[in-house]
Formats: C-alpha cells, structure tokens, sequence
C-alpha cells in the first residue's frame, strides 16, 4: 500500500499537550501493570479497527462525492522492524480529523466505566478481560507498547494531515504531519518483554488464529497472508460442493471431505452467519478418547474464540464449523460469555437448527440419516438425559434396533414402533443385552412374542439410562419389560396358532412354590406363578424395581453391589416344572428337586447376566449329570451301551 506517513517532529512544530481523561488514566494503568496473559489479542483490536476504518470509507465512496483518494484498493499493511523494535498496523480507511483524533484516542465514551475500575480488586483484575469489559481495543497495544504513535489522514481533502503520540503515562501530544495519503498508521514501539511482536513468525500465527477471514487483504511485510475467504458471509448460491470441502480441510486440517454441511443465515431475532461440518469418522468410536469440541465464535468475521465450547453443548462435540454474529460485541469478555443473553440467543438458534437440520435428514435422507446414526448415535443420545429444552426434538432422533427388525443392522425410530404398535397397546417396551441374540432367547421377552408386540433392543450400557430420561414418547409410557405390567397386555390377542398347553396341577403347583421358596431362603422375595413365559421354565425379576440392565450398571461401579432377594417366577407349562412338581408330590429324591431348584435359580440368574458365584454352581451341576449318567446306565443295563469313537 502507499503510504507516506512521515513523523511528525520532522516539521519542528510544537505539540499540543493533553491529559487523558480520570477513566482512560485509570484503564491504562491497569493495563500496564496487571499482567495481563493473552497479550496478542492487541493485534486483532488494531487490525479489527482497520477493517471498520476500510469500510467505513468504502460507504463514503458510494455517498459522497468528494472522498480522497477515491477508487484506491482498500488494504491493510503489517510491517515490524527487529532492530528498531517497532511493529506498525496500516490502512487506508477513513482517517481521523484532529477533533475525532482527541475524542477516539484520549476518551472513553463508556459511562460507568470509571465506577467499575474503582471496583476492581487485584484477584479481579488478574481474571477479567479488560478489553472485552470496556471495548477500548486500541488501548490495548500499551500492553506491548511503551510508546504508541498514530499517523492519520481524514478521507475529507481539506482535513490537515496529524500525529497522535502517547506513552500511556497520562498525556498524548497531537503534532501536525506530512502524510499525503487517506489512512490510518499506528506505530507500536514496543517494550522489551514484547519483542516476539517484532518477528514475522509470531505476528503471523497472531492474524491466523483471529483475522484470517477479514473481508480486506492484509499484507504481512509485503505478503498477502489471508487467502482464505470467510466462506460463511457468502450467499449458497454462490458456492459449490468443492467451495465447502475445501474450506472445511483449510478449517479443520483433515484429509478428506464432511459427512454433510450445514449452512444457513438468519436476521431475527438475531443476525447470524453459521457454516457447521460433521466429519465422515466420530474418533471416539475408534478409541480415541473424548473429543475435543468447540466452534469458531467470530464478530464480523473477526475470531472471538477459536474453540467456544460454550456454543454447542457437550452432547453435540463432533460437529465443527464457525459461528459469526455481527450483533455479538467484538470485544465480550470470554469470562462473562456464558451469562451473556445474546449469546445464549445465538446458541439455542444453532442448536435449534443443527437439530432440525437432522430431523429433516432422518425423514427424507434415512440412508445418509443412517450413516449419520451408527457414527455419532452414541453421543446424540447423551442429550436426551442432558437437553431438557430439546429432549422432544432428541427424541424422534433415536434409532434403535428391535424385535421387528430383520436382523441386527436394521434400526427404528420410536415414531415407527408408536405407529407399528397394536390396537390396545399402552406401553413402549424394551430390553438391554449385550447383543440381539441374546436378548431373542431372554425369558422376559417370550409374552411379548406370543401377543405380537414389538420390543426394542437397547445394546449399549448407558441406552437404559438415557432412555429412562424420555420416560414417555407421544403419551406412551417408556418400560423395561422386566418391569413391564402384564396386566395392561391381558386384553391384546395371541399369536395365531399358539399352542395351547398344559399346565401343572394347582396344588402340586402351589406345593412346588412353597418348597422353591424354603430351598433359596433369602436369595428370594417369593416364588409365583409366571404370566410372563411360554417356552422357558423361569425367570428372576428385582423386587425393588431395578432392572437386570441397571443392576448389571450399579455392579461395574461398585464391585461389591449386591441386588438384594428376586422374585422368582416359574412356568407351570414347562415339562420341567410339571416333573418337579409331580417327583415333589411322591415325597421321595426331594434332593433332586432342591438341586434343580438351586440349578433352575442360578440359570436364570445367568440369562440376565446377573450370576455372582459360578463356583458353586459347578459342582452342583457335575453331580447332578453323574446322576443322570448312572439313571441311564441303570435303565439300559451297565455295559449294554456300546461308545464308538
């Protein structure tokens, strides 16, 4: 850029001496010495203060006639001198006139700012984002400065050209200057402990991590070092798949294209620009740990923070992208972010649209939706126990696999299974294991496929527990069918074609109940009669209400958790129970039976996942085939049987 900005003292002219005003002496000495960290956030403040200068004149040019150098390519210039100490911030925006000269650069326009500072205590001030509490964000280069100096010229022709110069002790002089050419330069010279912002490498990594994306070039010692457009400003129609894919790897330095991305504009209540990524792979899945996540928060596409991880909740960490609201202060206090109304405005409004973005995927995408699910299910779901405001719209989200799909690869949402549900049926059921085969040859689940009633299969460990979260989907009621009540599916029909059998005789029934429950003692509540089972001889269900997935949970945090007594349920249809009863019923091998009780018991403990103490199954288990094994050989005769290999 051309630039003839001359210092001042070259003309020999008597400065005009000023005195700050009582709440710039104040912010300034705070500023110099409360030592504050994040230093470099100077350099986006003067570079952000250039960028509103060149459009500020760009406005100018198509409304006023008389604009200097009018039709200039507006740009702003980085230059340093290492040996000098000085790094200087260039552009050829609007200017200042002497009389905007003393009120931008010697006052703070803020009323109650002085109040505040009083406030501050030295544990305060060592926390709070200065800038970001007063929006002064040039007066933060005295944070590397020991001296500032400002060249300026007013894009108004007649405006004489001035120097503003200060070294924060309280004054700042104006001088006259021979600068010919519209602009701003701010010429920092720098205090000892601030040399890096002399070097090309650290003033660089500066602009990248906040500027990269401001609308005007910016040239680093001669060098156009923001190539990158802020793709997010642009209208869709401008843009192509490639447009996307590209600025995604320049924005997350992946190697290969999103999963799909969303880009959507918005003026009310708010004015938002957001361009959001979901990667093709969810990291966690591949043992990674949890991923790190956070949105590039941006201003007029100035960066705020380069990670806000206050944008997106937890259970949204996968997605990646920018987020730019011109009505968001440039300069909010990065510890006063999350209690600002705004940005909780600007949060529900992305959250609300990622949300709906992926419900009208699910509708009419299923197969990508699909894809989608089995990367990032796991977490999504995580919002459901966490979201309260948009447990609903989570909810029509979920998948899950069930009784009624074909095999293990095919999922539902809970809208199909509402609408798949039979006339009569009140509840939405389902069942945790570790796979589907499992869970087929669960006990529990044996009514439910005799009344033809769709159970889903929750095959994760935490499902159980998020899903318990919803507690009702459309007014039907979320149940485990371990704790299901049997009594509201008396009314619905059987499967056609059901067997119809025989059942124990009701006293030896009752008789068998009473002798079960004597053998297992406190290992039990009671022992009834099954409403639950066709095909299997018994199931446990927990007396206090837990279900065997909870209780299978509650046992990997506390190895030491015991469950308490179950309820123990037989079926009197079985040929083993009717067996038992009847061996029972002649008073004789009552060891048989309390073997098989024990036997029966701990079998069921095992179709749940619940079994404590194999040891003391096995010997039972040994003994009673030895037992078997001699019935056999006394039936058929001791050395009848011929073993062939």
């Amino acid at each position: 850029m051309e630039d003839s900005a001359l210092s001042a003292t070259e003309t020999q002219t008597q400065p005009e001496k000023y005195e700050y005003n009582a709440e710039v002496k104040q912010l300034l000495h705070i500023l110099v010495y409360s030592l504050y960290t994040n230093r470099e956030i100077f350099l986006r403040e003067l570079v952000s203060n250039a960028s509103d200068a060149l459009d500020k004149v760009r406005h100018e040019e198509l409304v006023n006639e008389k604009v200097l150098d009018r039709g200039k390519g507006l740009e702003i210039h980085i230059d340093f001198n290492e040996g000098d100490k000085i790094l200087t911030i260039s552009d050829n925006g609007i200017g200042l006139t002497h009389q905007e000269a003393i009120a931008n650069l010697g006052t703070l326009g803020k009323s109650g700012s002085l109040e505040f500072i009083k406030k501050l205590t030295e544990e305060a001030r060592k926390n709070i984002n200065i800038i970001g509490q007063f929006g002064v964000g040039f007066y933060s280069a005295f944070m590397v400065g020991k001296e500032l100096r400002v060249i300026t010229k007013s894009y108004i022709p007649e405006e004489p050209a001035l120097e503003w110069r200060s070294d924060g002790s309280g004054t700042f002089d104006i001088l006259p200057s021979s600068r010919k050419n519209r602009g701003t330069t701010v010429e920092i010279h720098l205090k000892d402990d601030a040399l890096e912002f002399a070097g090309k490498d650290k003033i660089k990594e500066v602009i990248n991590k906040y500027s990269s994306f401001v609308a005007f070039p910016i040239f680093l010692a001669g060098k156009r070092i923001n190539e990158v457009s802020a793709l997010w400003a642009r209208p869709k129609n401008e843009l192509k798949k490639d447009d996307y894919a590209g600025f995604y790897k320049f924005l997350t330095n992946a190697g290969d294209d999103p999963m799909f991305h969303i880009h959507y504009s918005a003026d009310a209540p708010i004015q938002i620009h957001a361009l959001l990524y979901v990667p093709k792979k969810n990291f966690e899945l591949a043992g990674f740990g949890k991923i790190a996540h956070g949105l590039g928060l941006f201003s007029k596409k100035i960066s705020i923070q380069t990670e806000c991880k206050d944008l997106l909740p937890d259970y949204l960490r996968f997605v990646r992208g920018v987020v730019d609201s011109e009505d968001l202060p440039l300069n909010v206090s990065r510890e006063t972010i999350q209690e600002n109304a705004l940005f909780n405005k600007i949060k529900s409004n992305v959250v609300g649209k990622f949300l709906g973005h992926l419900q009208k995927m699910a509708e009419s995408e299923k197969e990508e939706y699909l894809k989608f699910w089995k990367e990032y299910g796991r977490i999504l779901k995580e919002g459901v126990h966490t979201d309260f405001a948009n447990k609903d719209k989570l909810a029509l989200l979920l998948r899950y696999n069930s009784s009624a799909c074909k095999d293990v690869e095919e999922l539902a949402s809970l809208k199909e299974y509402v609408d798949r549900m039979p006339e009569g049926q009140k509840e939405i059921y389902y069942l945790c294991g570790a796979n589907r085969k499992a869970l087929e040859m669960s006990p529990h689940i044996e009514i439910f496929k005799k009344k033809k009633i769709e159970v889903l299969f929750l095959l994760e460990p935490l499902d159980e527990y998020l899903l318990g979260s919803l507690r009702e989907f459309e007014g039907k009621p979320v149940k485990s069918i371990d704790q299901a009540d049997l009594d509201l599916l008396k009314d619905l029909k059987d499967e056609e074609g059901a067997a119809k059998e025989t059942i124990a005789e009701e006293a030896k029934l009752d008789k068998l109940l009473k002798h079960f429950k004597k053998v297992l003692g406190s290992k039990v509540s009671d022992v009834k009669e099954s409403k639950r089972l066709s095909d299997s001889p018994c199931c446990v269900l927990s007396s206090d209400g837990a279900s065997a997935s909870i209780q299978k949970m509650m046992k990997l945090v506390n190895q030491d958790f015991e469950s308490g007594p179950k309820l123990f349920e037989l079926n009197p249809k079985h040929h083993l129970i009717k067996n038992l009863a009847e061996i029972l019923e002649t008073g004789k091998n009552t060891d048989a039976v309390d073997a098989c009780c024990l036997q029966l018991f701990d079998n069921a403990l095992m179709m749940d996942d619940l079994i404590s103490n194999p040891r003391e199954m096995v010997p039972r288990l040994n003994e009673m085939m030895e037992k078997s094994t001699d019935l056999i050989l006394d039936k058929f005769g001791r050395g009848s049987i011929i073993i062939t290999p």
